[in-house]
């Protein structure tokens, strides 16, 4: 009984570590997918690349409880997609992975986001720093 034991160990090894490089594949390769879709961002059902926002808006630079923060104002972002009344609105960031926070135009004034495209804001808690954008609602 001892002998089948000791024959079986090192299978049921291996499987375990079969299925622990799969998962891990699996992550890397969702991962991957992620970062490629986050090339585009969605803002009030138009497609922008990221590229063009950077190239169209300059950055400049906010101070913040966890320091200094670099990126493109976020009220340019709606200024250049041309929301109509944008202090009408709230602004919900939708990141990659189905986490969202709505925000004031109060708050987008005073904004940024970044090339990691991630969006910080000075005066709000860190919960507001969705990274990962994908998308932009205008309410």
């Amino acid at each position: 009984m001892t002998g089948n034991k000791e024959k079986i160990l090192p299978f049921i090894a291996m499987i375990v570590l079969i299925i622990g490089m799969s998962a891990t594949l699996y992550v890397h390769a969702q991962q991957s997918t992620i970062q490629n879709d986050t090339e585009m961002i969605i803002i009030n059902e138009s497609t922008y690349t990221l590229s063009e926002l950077f190239a169209s808006i300059s950055s400049e630079t906010i101070e913040t409880d966890d320091g200094a923060k670099t990126g493109i104002p976020t009220d340019e972002i709606i200024n250049h997609c041309a929301i109509d009344c944008p202090s009408c609105h709230t602004y919900t960031f939708i990141s990659s992975d189905g986490y969202q926070q709505t925000v004031t135009w109060e708050h987008m004034q005073q904004g940024v986001l970044s090339e990691e495209i991630r969006v910080f804001f000075p005066d709000v808690a860190h919960a507001f720093w969705v990274r990962d954008i994908i998308e932009i609602e205008v309410d």
